[in-house]
């Protein structure tokens, strides 16, 4: 599939890869609220571009979640049902449902900014 996008930057291609490592940021916010057990984030992650209106921001703006969070696919031995009730909402769920639970990608991309710098200085 070819796309109009340039390649990604050094920089942005960094950022990319230090995403996709992990964790996922929508597994983190549910830790934070309490929702999931610290060894239920998921670390190995895909990277998601936001988006404004229905095209992209650019690479710099985006980040990691999860195969379920990202694309709704369950764990293996788990069912949808099961990955819905544990983990919450897929962005294929619908963004409207997906950023009511999780926050918006601004600040889901400020979150992934945070955890990069942290792990960086780690």
């Amino acid at each position: 599939m070819w796309s109009k996008a340039p390649p990604p930057t050094a920089a942005e291609g960094a950022r990319i890869e230090a995403a996709k490592v992990g964790p996922c940021m929508a597994c983190l916010v549910l830790a934070a609220m309490r929702l999931l057990s610290g060894n239920q984030v998921i670390y190995g992650c895909d990277y998601n571009h936001a988006k404004s209106g229905n095209k992209r921001r650019g690479h710099a703006f985006g980040y990691a979640l999860c195969v379920w969070h990202h694309r709704r696919h369950p764990m293996q031995g788990k069912t949808f049902a099961e990955m819905r009730e544990t983990w919450g909402p897929s962005l294929m769920d619908g963004s409207r449902t997906f950023h009511e639970t999780y926050g918006s990608d601004d600040e889901l991309i400020e979150q992934q900014t945070y955890i990069i710098e942290l792990r960086a200085a780690a």
